[in-house]
């Protein structure tokens, strides 16, 4: 399961969604579409379904989009911003336990 990390805020408007880490002191602002893709996995959980909802009304491809939609989610795991819960946590090492 997908959520923010701890150290991330999250607010959404009518132009989008601007994220905001305070850890690492940055923000980024979602455009629409990535808005969508953010509060499938903040409100819903997930992004199961999302690429099927997107895609068919507009006539595209639902593998691309969700494609696409997995590679922005992953951009986003890989930034700290959010955080697979199912994915084992690396072990830190304090270097005096070493």
């Amino acid at each position: 399961m997908l959520i923010p990390a701890r150290h991330v805020h999250h607010n959404t408007g009518p132009d989008g969604t601007a994220v905001i880490d305070v850890r690492r002191e940055t923000w980024l602002m979602l455009d629409q579409d990535a808005s969508r893709i953010w509060h499938a996995i903040t409100v819903r959980g997930g992004t199961a379904g999302l690429a099927d909802e997107i895609a068919i009304p507009n006539g595209q491809d639902s593998q691309q989009v969700g494609g696409q939609i997995a590679a922005f989610v992953e951009e986003l795991v890989a930034a700290g911003v959010l955080v697979d819960t199912d994915r084992p946590r690396p072990v830190r090492r304090r270097w005096w336990r070493r």
